[in-house]
């Protein structure tokens, strides 16, 4: 399947902005596999979050769940599908999304995801939902722990104009294998365990050579 040149052009766009405007770096995009399913679980500080974790990984393209107020009009609709955006309804369990997020995974897709499922408000971590344990644990395939920093400083929630002075940092930590995150026996089909076992190792990534 070929890659929409929208989703190109996307990428090129927001590689250019994290690495020229905001100085970026990326760390462990080595831990991303090149081929084969895997969940891409990050933090969320902003909207620039999807577009600059999506154009750090290189070896592959990556699709990701998107609130569905984001589809509205028929542009919006035509853009963020070409973008490889799966529309998601923030309000109860959408099963049209998760159908399309697990067909995705068992076709060897890697999907992005955002277990806290909107934009921080203060910078700090929030509480995690139970889908990306769903997801992990009905696919059971490889879930890479992703922490992006600076976002939250350069256009956090409720600013209306980028500090320029900022800088952005993408860290990629060490895969969990489902024998990591899948919850013991006793607990049976519990989603929300597996997703703090992803969160708190999202949580717990910091940027090499730095102090915590």
């Amino acid at each position: 399947m070929l890659i929409h040149p929208v989703y190109r052009i996307v990428v090129f766009i927001a590689k250019i902005m994290f690495r020229e405007l905001f100085d970026g770096d990326v760390y462990g995009d080595e831990n991303i596999p090149r081929h084969g399913p895997c969940l891409l679980a990050c933090n969320h500080l902003s909207y620039f979050d999807p577009p600059f974790i999506g154009s750090a990984v290189s070896n592959r393209e990556v699709f990701s769940m998107a609130r569905s107020s984001l589809f509205r009009t028929k542009f919006r609709n035509w853009l963020f599908r070409n973008m490889n955006c799966v529309a998601l309804n923030r309000g109860g369990a959408d099963v049209a999304a998760i159908r399309a997020a697990l067909r995705l995974l068992k076709n060897g897709k890697c999907l992005m995801i955002f277990p806290e499922g909107t934009r921080s408000k203060d910078g700090s971590h929030g509480s995690v939902h139970a889908g990306v344990g769903m997801l992990a644990c009905r696919t059971r395939v490889q879930v890479i722990p992703c922490r992006i920093f600076g976002t939250f400083e350069i256009m956090g929630r409720g600013r209306k104009f980028f500090d320029w002075n900022r800088k952005a940092t993408i860290v990629f930590g060490t895969a969990l294998k489902p024998a990591d995150y899948m919850p013991p026996d006793a607990y049976k089909r519990d989603y929300e365990y597996s997703a703090a076992v992803i969160m708190e190792a999202v949580r717990s990534i910091q940027i090499p050579g730095c102090a915590k």
